[in-house]
């Protein structure tokens, strides 16, 4: 079977925060456009948005490895290290919206942190190098098994309706259970320093991800959120 990494990671922002004072975008923390932040007061709410991922920044993220079946964690500081584990040993990755989300926002705090080796120490060498390997990553994700992706191949219609397609709903009509909390709440999670049940959802992500990932190896049916039962295409495990 081929070496398996099955992988999950939580921002520090939304991209519906705002970019200049960070203030998530609900009332009564802005109204007309206007944020309302007391002490940010004066400025025009302006959401993050989702084109610029690294600037979502990363707070924990979490793998199920194949090789010794053990859950690993890595953050910020550790990203670099890890990502180049993965590009040495050409794993399949396994993710729930990664080629959307987790891998663009890896692809992007590396590119971020090789254009700061430039602007502040004058390291060309060391950024070409993080480059590379960050090229060498992309092809490894263009590769991966993206189980949303595979659930909008086979059943485009209503895929962004987070009551039929979201991580959450699909692994409580898997008889799953329910994911121990919701992504803004891990964000705030972050923010307040409650970094245990950041954690707990990560960790709880990767191992409902394993389980339905499991099932589609398997050639059982995956059902989405209103229980319709989806047959997904098998991925190639052998190497």
């Amino acid at each position: 079977m081929r070496d398996t990494i099955i992988i999950d990671l939580e921002t520090q922002a939304s991209a519906d925060d705002c970019r200049h004072c960070g203030l998530e975008n609900v009332e009564p923390l802005h109204s007309a456009g206007q944020c309302r932040g007391v002490a940010y007061a004066g400025h025009h709410f302006e959401p993050l948005g989702w084109d610029n991922k690294a600037a979502l920044g990363l707070s924990i993220g979490c793998y199920w490895d194949s090789a010794d079946q053990r859950c690993h964690f890595f953050d910020v500081y550790t990203l670099e290290k890890t990502v180049r584990g993965f590009v040495a040993r050409q794993p399949l990755l396994v993710s729930f919206n990664g080629i959307l989300h987790d891998f663009p926002l890896i692809r992007g705090l590396l590119r971020r942190e090789a254009n700061r080796l430039v602007a502040d120490e004058g390291a060309e060498i060391l950024a070409e190098d993080l480059r590379e390997m960050c090229d060498t990553f992309t092809t490894l994700c263009a590769e991966s098994y993206d189980i949303w992706q595979a659930i909008w191949q086979v059943a485009p219609t209503k895929t962004f309706e987070p009551s039929l397609h979201s991580l959450d709903a699909i692994s409580q009509a898997n008889g799953l259970g329910a994911q121990p909390a919701q992504g803004a709440r891990a964000r705030r999670d972050w923010r307040d320093g409650q970094y245990a049940p950041l954690i707990e959802y990560c960790q709880d992500a990767v191992g409902k991800t394993k389980t339905l990932f499991d099932m589609i190896c398997a050639g059982t049916p995956v059902c989405r959120g209103d229980g319709l039962p989806i047959q997904l295409p098998i991925p190639t495990l052998l190497s």
